[in-house]
């Protein structure tokens, strides 16, 4: 629209409002969209709604304040009139509370976006208020439904209007308007029922905080284009964990010193943010507000615990209030009977509760941690119960429990329970003893764990044989097993774990703890035989987080054996397979096991990942478990976890954050004694030095490789072999260094590798010796081996053997000179460049141009490394759905799997 038009519409408002003291005095900028604010991140999930808007009469959008609500309708706003829709927005406040005044504010906005409409309703001028507001509707839809376009009217800040004002000002307009109308709501509460009853259910698109609040990938990207890059990725969740995705949150982080930025937001919320609640707080009553300052006591609660805590109708309607209110409530299960609020606004509201009633606040605990007792939710019951002093009531709860929570592989009441279990520990009897020697050797406190094993044995011995005595010696023998495994002895903990598996039948969760041990230990020593025939994991019938942790372990060791033999479409397959019945099975937050369980599947579908050439696969799958694999995860998940972490680093140009893992990484393994580790990390450093030009600092790392290989003492260490060799292949390669005989090794570890089945550390090898010999004009015997590297790795997937090469320049143009044909094909894959395979290339463009809008919005948040569920949420459409599009994508791009139809679009 030109300024003239605008300017003589602002003149027709100001003269119409002249004509009588009832016609309100319009503001034109209550007519025009707000501006947007810099840096606003791009929600392509979010964003791509404006379609579906299209296509509904009505769009709910309500959240809390700082939930981005108006930002993101303008955003629509912009989306719809690049589609050909009339915009018009009208931002509301307090003075339009009156239906003949908004409706008359509503007919100014049409008339800006068409004008055409609305011109009867401000015709009337000074008569306004002598008109019904059916007949102020009437004159309106009148006008709209001469229109050849459709329009999108945005009413922004609903909230600021009375229900009954809505109801009589807009019922009838929503009611009788055209198909051509649609209308966008944003606002903190709920409309009135009776503005969408008249609707079918695809007419209404609703979206809350749940849909609005930061995914974990777009608080990271928030925070890199701010230049907040959180040095580890734990730090990340601790972000995420705190503000809940909450933008105002975030943004509050983004203006913290940087040294601070990876504290706990609870600490970091400015005054501005403790404003917004006391003012959210003050238009509630005084004896509702009292009621929710008690809440802030509470992690969670559902209608028995508030009716326990405040009587039966004052729990329901308090609940009730909250959620009109969208006061930061969050429903944390499918069948919304448990809720919480958000971290920020419980901490606020705890701390006045505290400051003014502090005998109060400590009674709410008490009563709720006996409530949560009573319901069996011992960790809630426990920490209430701590936290409000009961110290013998809690000992009581945690010898009652102790064990099904360690069971339930709940790692972060560990740290609660240990503080327990430390105040009197000699009156502590055997079972809990031995729940306690659990914990600590899940948590990867050996020497603690084998302290507490000989106190329990010392005390077994002097109490004499007797059944339940039997029983837990063999439990104890079955712990020694899994600490020897844990501490990267699995040939030792394998043969332990089968003499106990026979010795005598243990219970289910012992059995599987067993049979993990010995599948380990099968695997590192290539027993594919062994490894295949051993007995499943036993589940049992019920939903137990503890049986599902020991199958979270099996499938990830099955994974690792079908990676490592070449099979990585099976090893993610696998995975993803796994991961899909967590999500079915644990479909709510509450009840869904401690991430620190599904961490070790995570990191190694990140690791895979990157294998495949998906690094953004790779970095969301990390940033979803960083934070947890330090708790219980063995030596070869935290080895993917980190080095994965590290190579993505120095891919995003992090030299100096991926050396700073590694040397976190090196601290861990020399605290844990795992030499295997260290070796890992002396051959990514010495990787990173070769490609950062440090050839002083790659030949120290390879020198200290090669000692701690000659003091490795056991059973079996080919993979610190492989390391060795690599590191010494590259050297020469580089024409740094050059070990006597290495040519020779190397040959010999390839036949061992062969012989193992060790398919990717064979392409390995192969490829960098291959380079070498062809380097040294033996192209005869180099060209068989860089051909075989090349068919594993194509047959496997792993492009990154190739895109991570540590490759000098030299080296590059004689595979050029000598092998031109190989380096032809392998070229699209090299980082170092080369000449790409273009047809190939333009096929998977032409089969990814063929998707729909749709299924290209689903493979994106494919590659992204999403499930079909998360998919199914950012869309806003049924799981169902996402397999249908998935099944066409598979059609349409000829693959068969996820991780291929990721990579694909990767390349393409």
């Amino acid at each position: 629209m030109s300024m003239k038009t605008s300017a003589l519409i602002t003149h027709q408002l100001i003269s119409t409002a002249r004509q009588g003291n009832d016609v309100p005095l319009l503001l034109s900028t209550k007519l025009t969209l707000p501006r947007r604010g810099r840096g606003i991140l791009p929600r392509p999930r979010l964003e791509s709604l404006a379609l579906d808007i299209a296509e509904r009469r009505l769009t709910i959008l309500k959240a809390p304040p700082g939930f981005g609500k108006t930002t993101l309708a303008t955003i629509w706003a912009d989306s719809l009139a690049a589609d050909g829709h009339a915009i018009a927005w009208l931002s509301l406040d307090d003075e339009d509370n009156s239906p003949q005044r908004l409706l008359y504010y509503i007919a100014a906005a049409l008339n800006q976006a068409e004008a055409s409409v609305g011109r009867a309703c401000l015709g009337l001028r000074a008569e306004l208020s002598f008109f019904s507001t059916e007949t102020l509707a009437s004159l309106t839809i009148n006008e709209l439904s001469h229109l050849e376009r459709p329009l999108t009217l945005f009413l922004d800040d609903f909230h600021r209007i009375s229900d009954s004002v809505l109801v009589e000002g807009l019922r009838f307009f929503l009611q009788r308007a055209p198909d051509s109308f649609h209308v966008v709501f944003t606002g903190r509460r709920d409309l009135p029922a009776a503005l969408r009853d008249h609707l079918y259910a695809d007419d209404l698109l609703e979206l809350d905080s749940s849909q609005l609040r930061f995914t974990l990938e777009e608080t990271r990207d928030l925070l890199k284009k701010a230049g907040t890059d959180l040095e580890q990725t734990g730090e990340l969740l601790a972000v995420q964990a705190a503000s809940e995705g909450w933008i105002a949150a975030l943004r509050a982080l983004l203006l913290t010193p940087r040294s601070s930025a990876g504290s706990s937001l609870k600490h970091l919320a400015p005054r501005s943010i403790c404003n917004l609640f006391d003012d959210m707080l003050q238009g509630l009553s005084v004896s509702h507000r009292q009621d929710v300052y008690r809440l802030g006591m509470l992690n969670k609660f559902n209608v028995g615990l508030l009716s326990r805590l405040l009587g039966s109708a004052t729990g329901s309607q308090l609940l009730e209030l909250l959620q009109q209110h969208q006061l930061f409530i969050s429903s944390l299960d499918s069948q919304h009977t448990w809720f919480s609020l958000h971290p920020l606004f419980r901490e606020h509201l705890k701390r006045i509760c505290v400051s003014n009633h502090p005998g109060e606040a400590q009674d709410i605990q008490l009563v709720a941690a006996n409530w949560f007792a009573e319901q069996e939710l011992w960790l809630d019951a426990i920490g209430l119960g701590l936290e409000g002093g009961d110290a013998d009531q809690v000992r009581a709860w945690i010898a009652q429990c102790a064990m099904e929570l360690i069971e339930q592989g709940d790692f972060a009441a560990v740290a609660m329970l240990e503080t327990c279990w430390k105040v009197r520990a000699e009156e502590c009897p055997l079972p809990l003893k031995m729940a306690r020697a659990w914990a600590m050797g899940l948590m990867l406190e050996a020497d603690g764990a084998q302290a507490l094993l000989s106190e329990i044995e010392a005390q077994l011995w002097r109490q004499g044989t007797s059944h339940s005595n039997q029983s837990l010696y063999c439990e104890v023998q079955a712990l020694r097993a899994l600490l020897l495994g844990l501490a990267d002895q699995n040939e030792l903990s394998g043969a332990l774990a089968e003499a106990c598996y026979r010795a005598s039948p243990p219970r289910v969760w012992v059995r599987n703890v067993l049979l993990n041990l010995m599948s380990c230990s099968h695997y590192h020593a290539s027993r594919w035989d062994a490894f295949y025939i051993l007995p499943p994991t036993t589940l049992g019938s019920g939903r137990q987080p503890g049986l599902i942790y020991h199958d979270c372990y099996r499938q990830s060791l099955h994974a690792l054996a079908e990676s490592a033999q070449g099979r990585l479409g099976d090893a993610v397959g696998c995975l993803e397979n796994l991961l899909e019945r967590l999500a079915g099975t644990f479909c709510t937050e509450l009840d869904r096991p401690n991430p620190a369980l599904t961490a070790l599947p995570v990191v190694l579908l990140a690791q895979m990942h990157y294998l495949m050439g998906n690094r953004q696969a790779a970095e969301s799958r990390l940033a979803e478990s960083m934070g947890f694999i330090n708790t219980g995860g063995f030596l070869d998940c935290t080895a993917a976890a980190y080095c994965t972490s590290a190579r993505l680093s120095w891919q995003q140009g992090n030299s100096q954050r991926a050396r700073r893992t590694l040397e976190h990484l090196d601290g861990l393994a020399t605290e844990r004694g795992w030499n295997r580790l260290r070796a890992r990390v002396l051959m990514e450093r010495t990787r990173i030095n070769l490609l950062d030009h440090k050839c002083r600092e790659a030949m120290a790392c390879t020198h200290g490789l090669n000692e701690l290989l000659s003091k490795e003492t056991s059973h079996d260490n080919t993979e610190i072999q492989v390391f060795a060799v690599l590191c010494e292949l590259w050297l020469a390669l580089h024409r740094i260094e050059e070990t006597p005989m290495l040519i020779e090794r190397a040959s010999q570890l390839l036949d061992i590798l062969a012989r193992r089945q060790l398919q990717l550390m064979r392409a390995e090898v192969s490829l960098v010796l291959g380079l070498l010999l062809c380097t040294k004009g033996r192209d005869q015997d180099g060209r068989p081996l860089l051909d075989d590297a090349l068919d594993m790795i194509k047959q496997s997937g792993a492009i990154s053997l190739l895109q991570d090469l540590p490759l000098a320049p030299s080296c590059a143009d004689a595979i050029r000179q000598f092998y031109p044909a190989w380096w032809q094909q392998a070229g699209k894959y090299l980082r170092g460049g080369g000449a790409a395979d273009t047809c190939t290339g333009m096929s998977e463009c032409t089969a990814l141009l063929e998707l729909t809008v749709k299924e290209r919005q689903v493979m994106r948040l494919v590659a992204e490394g999403k499930s079909n569920k998360q998919i199914a949420r950012d869309l806003n459409v049924t799981p169902e759905t996402i397999k249908s599009h998935m099944k066409s994508i598979f059609a349409k791009l000829k693959v068969d799997s996820r991780a291929q139809a990721a990579v694909m679009l990767q390349n393409a």
